[in-house]
């Protein structure tokens, strides 16, 4: 009797903790739970059949048991960002047909955390957000893991200086929007993403640069925006010249987006600087400088560039 007791307080606290709210976006119905910053170590069993959306974020999860969803097989976005989750058993995302947002950013996730199939279940799975872990033991088993939600459009991944691209990811054939997480130290070369070639990306977005090659962006015949952002603790003397050299690739090309941002170094442009030059080389509907990246900015060589916004 105290253990079915004890059973019964658990879900009333648990339902007390949560947050449910019904929002009308688009013309659906979306039934949010909200559990997130809610000191959880277990995964909470407060879920309904209606469930879209369930928000788990900034907790102390540790692992996500199988058939942890099985109440909410209509769930579309889930947020387990920012907790410990050290392992996720096999049959932890079964039945859940319809999610299309996974986000595990800031775990202490390993490749022996993870089922190879552990994601083979998820066939609308759109958008994954895995960044913030610990893959390097075993990179290439990780990027096998992700190669098989061939359903992809958007992946955030990280990248150690010891890891390499692998062609596997050649699998995510609708990938487009791929944003990458680097360790302090790594510096972009021209063959990083020779394996990547065989997609069509259209928004890359990588962190902590400290240098780009000048061949960094051959791979990305498709790239429409691209953000840089630099690790301002670490960043070479020269860091914006070798971003712009690698810019050159771009030479008559349609993009719609380029951000710079996070330059620690006082060498950014002034009036006439040859940077430009190669800005306006590229047919380029937006700008965005951050930082000493605009360290004493004339806007005048803009005026002569088809630019629809500068930020």
């Amino acid at each position: 009797m105290a253990i079915v007791f004890l059973a019964i307080w658990t879900v009333i606290l648990q339902a007390g903790f949560s947050k449910t709210m019904h929002i009308t976006m688009n013309d659906k119905i979306i039934s949010l739970i909200d559990f997130s910053r809610k000191n959880l170590t277990t995964m909470p069993d407060v879920l309904h059949n209606s469930t879209t959306d369930l928000y788990l974020q900034e907790n102390h999860l540790h692992v996500v048991p199988a058939w942890s969803f099985r109440k909410s097989r209509i769930l579309k976005n889930m947020d387990l960002s920012d907790n410990r989750i050290r392992f996720i058993e096999h049959g932890a995302f079964d039945g859940l047909n319809e999610l299309t947002i996974l986000n595990l950013r800031s775990n202490l996730l390993t490749s022996n955390s993870l089922d190879e199939n552990i994601f083979q279940g998820l066939i609308s799975l759109q958008d994954l957000f895995i960044h913030k872990n610990y893959f390097y033991d075993n990179y290439t088993f990780f990027q096998t893991v992700i190669s098989r939600v061939k359903s992809l459009v958007k992946l955030k991944i990280d990248l150690s200086r010891q890891n390499q691209i692998d062609k596997c990811l050649c699998n995510l054939s609708n990938l487009q929007d791929l944003e990458i997480f680097e360790v302090p130290g790594l510096t972009l070369s021209d063959n990083l993403f020779q394996n990547l070639n065989c997609l069509k990306i259209e928004t890359l977005w990588i962190t902590s640069v400290l240098s780009l090659a000048p061949n960094t962006f051959i791979s990305f015949p498709n790239l429409k925006t691209l953000r840089i952002a630099i690790n301002t603790g670490y960043a070479m003397d020269d860091v914006i010249s070798n971003i712009f050299n690698a810019l050159k690739i771009f030479k008559g090309r349609n993009m719609t987006e380029l951000s710079i941002t996070g330059n620690p170094h006082r060498n950014g442009f002034v009036l006439g600087h040859p940077h430009f030059a190669i800005l306006e080389n590229i047919c380029l509907q937006k700008l965005n400088l951050v930082g000493d990246s605009i360290l004493g900015v004339k806007f005048n060589p803009f005026l002569d560039m088809d630019l629809k916004r500068i930020v």
